[in-house]
């Protein structure tokens, strides 16, 4: 499905000016409407304040304010002006613990370089098409990190204390009360 990116609002955030333009100049193609560019996260943060972006692009590495700094200050921050924009992070750190970092920093998506077109133009089609709520606890703020809805199986607290169970396929469910379950869980 082709997606009409003419609306859209994009800040694309890296150092390094090649790649920079290159985003820029992909995104150009696309059909987007408008798109800045800052080389730091420290700019696009001042940017952030007078462009309405509805999609943010953000590079890792950077200096003086990185693309994970610029992303938790844009998540936190009490004077941010979009906490709910959504980030794609594209880099070339993909180790396990930095997409892990990434997600817990509030990135609604992750983009690996060296980048192919296709790929990019999928990760702002998916912003648009699955757009996720946002959660806020004491330790996170940003886009919900389940991307799937699965069977809950267990205690479930908020009715009235039943258990779910699920049979072998995970899908049909069987309720038992708080009281038979505690039964059930003290014979195990």
């Amino acid at each position: 499905m082709a997606y009409a990116f003419d609306d859209l609002n994009i800040l694309v955030i890296e150092d390094d000016q090649y790649m920079r333009m290159l985003i820029k100049d992909l995104l150009n193609a696309f059909g987007a409407g408008t798109v800045r560019t800052a080389k730091d996260g420290g700019s696009a943060y001042e940017t952030l304040r007078h462009f309405p972006a509805d999609i943010v692009i953000v590079d890792w590495l950077m200096r003086p304010v990185n693309g994970l700094e610029f992303l938790k200050q844009v998540r936190n921050a009490v004077d941010s002006p979009n906490a709910y924009v959504p980030a794609i992070m594209l880099t070339a750190f993909t180790e396990v613990e930095r997409v892990k970092e990434c997600r817990d920093a509030g990135i609604t998506e992750f983009l690996a370089k060296p980048i192919k077109p296709q790929t990019l133009y999928d990760r702002i089609a998916r912003i648009i098409k699955d757009q996720r709520q946002f959660v806020r606890s004491e330790t996170y703020f940003g886009p919900d990190r389940r991307r799937a809805d699965r069977p809950f199986a267990g205690l479930d607290r908020r009715a009235s204390g039943t258990e779910i169970d699920l049979d072998e396929t995970g899908w049909t469910m069987s309720t038992t009360s708080a009281t038979d379950a505690a039964s059930q869980h003290s014979t195990r």
